[in-house]
């Protein structure tokens, strides 16, 4: 399999990286990423994005799958700039990817709180939510929706190091009295690959279901 992905420098991103990087099942990744990402290897590809809504100087027709990881905490943007990046760079790129290949699948990571009717009060569930929406309703045969709860570091993955990691003491004592609210960034890494490589039974796959893949069975 022929791999794209974005968001490779993030938590999430990078243990797909390495995962994908070690599956003999893969063939090749291509990064799309505004800047090298400091990773050498016989099957990575880094393509340089300057403008992640135009994608007509990328070769993208021999792409089996991508999986998106490319987001931003809605805390160091405004709120114009979250919906570029979190919906319209999301919808351009699925967009151009299965305009070259039909049968891509395209795994979006979204989040546990992202509400697909716009009626939370948080920015990030709206717009998350929309993403999800949008992309369902224009390519229902391609898109697989993945909404992890609080990703929590693991002894494959390696400690986080954005601003999330502070919540690390919080979401231990949190996912002792709630099942669905976390999981280990190795486990989400491979679920989406897992996902990309062979597809699914379901088109949204919640934090629990993320945590239990593969002997998850859909409703």
């Amino acid at each position: 399999m022929k791999l794209i992905l974005t968001g490779a420098t993030g938590f999430a991103g990078g243990e797909v990286l390495k995962q994908a990087l070690a599956d003999p099942a893969v063939e090749r990744v291509s990064v799309l990423t505004r800047r090298p990402i400091g990773v050498t290897h016989a099957k990575l590809s880094e393509v340089i994005v300057r403008d992640f809504l135009d994608y007509s100087a990328i070769r993208l027709d021999d792409a089996d799958a991508c999986i998106w990881c490319l987001g931003v905490s809605q805390s160091q943007v405004g709120k114009e700039q979250y919906v570029v990046i979190t919906h319209d760079y999301a919808v351009a790129g699925a967009a151009a990817m299965i305009a070259a290949n039909p049968r891509l699948r395209f795994c979006f990571v979204s989040g546990r709180s992202a509400d697909p009717t716009e009626k939370a009060s948080q920015l990030y569930a709206r717009i998350k939510g929309r993403t999800e929406r949008t992309l369902s309703e224009k390519y229902p045969q391609n898109v697989f929706v993945f909404r992890p709860g609080y990703i929590k570091a693991s002894k494959q993955s390696g400690p986080r190091k954005d601003f999330a990691r502070f919540a690390a003491p919080i979401a231990a004592v949190m996912g002792l009295f709630i099942r669905n609210f976390s999981v280990d960034c190795d486990q989400l890494a491979r679920c989406l690959l897992g996902v990309a490589k062979a597809g699914g039974g379901s088109r949204l796959l919640d934090n629990r279901a993320i945590v239990v893949w593969p002997a998850w069975t859909p409703p």
